[in-house]
């Protein structure tokens, strides 16, 4: 019972935080950690943006599309920000389709003087058809060229 009520209290604090502008709009790159993937991430307001990458995972193809909340350090280091979101996921593994739910927490940095963006990472997957059910492995590193400021 404490740890439901436990993890209720920590999604309640995490809806309840302050977002941050990016400074920038679109970017556009490659993801590596299990797998290779390529990546576009899209603010759609100051502090909200959709992620959508699609490569290989573990040598079976492999997309997502996430929804993802960029909140302030307590120190505001300019460029960077964390965030957390969830989506949903397809796998296709040996010719059965997994269709399932993406989470989504990391650190997110933008350069000033250079159009590149740095994402360090963890999306873990629950497939609900057609796959062994948690995917716990997808952490990441994303490079991206920023489009647009």
């Amino acid at each position: 019972m404490k740890k439901i009520l436990l993890s209720i209290f920590a999604i309640c604090c995490l809806f309840m935080m302050e977002g941050q502008a990016q400074d920038y709009s679109r970017s556009f790159g490659i993801r590596a950690g299990l797998g290779a993937n390529v990546t576009y991430k899209q603010f759609i307001s100051n502090a909200s943006a959709f992620e959508g990458m699609a490569g290989f995972y573990f040598g079976n193809l492999y997309a997502a599309l996430v929804y993802e909340k960029h909140n302030n350090f307590a120190n505001d280091v300019a460029g960077l920000t964390w965030y957390w979101g969830a989506g949903g996921s397809i796998l296709l593994k040996s010719g059965e389709l997994g269709i399932g739910i993406a989470g989504a927490i990391g650190l997110d940095y933008s350069f000033r003087d250079i159009p590149l963006n740095v994402s360090l990472d963890w999306m873990p997957n629950v497939f609900i058809t057609g796959s062994n059910g948690l995917e716990a492995g997808g952490g990441g590193v994303s490079l991206r060229y920023i489009l647009d400021r």
